[in-house]
């Protein structure tokens, strides 16, 4: 039987998609410095994932032979649903 992962619980994993199997509910992820907030729902493992923010970069890292775990932490038990981004009108376009 597997175990949901609380809210506010965190946990790493190296293949996120394996990780949030089974899971429903809103999550914060984060690999490489770069975070995503991620939906799972019932029959899909990832059902959507969007970029936050802008990739840390840190200098003089040591580059790894294996990418380093994702940082998974479950932020809602609701799944969160992210509408198309607004397009600019034509007059915002134009200024």
């Amino acid at each position: 039987m597997e175990t949901k992962l609380p809210i506010n619980g965190t946990i790493q994993h190296p293949d996120l998609a394996e990780a949030l199997r089974g899971e429903n509910g809103t999550f914060f992820c984060q690999q490489g410095g770069q975070g995503y907030i991620v939906t799972a729902a019932e029959g899909f493992s990832i059902k959507s994932l969007r970029p936050v923010g802008r990739k840390i970069v840190e200098a003089n890292v040591v580059l790894q032979a294996t990418p380093e775990p994702w940082a998974i932490t479950k932020i809602s038990e609701d799944v969160l649903e992210f509408g198309a981004l607004p397009q600019p009108s034509r007059q915002q376009r134009a200024a």
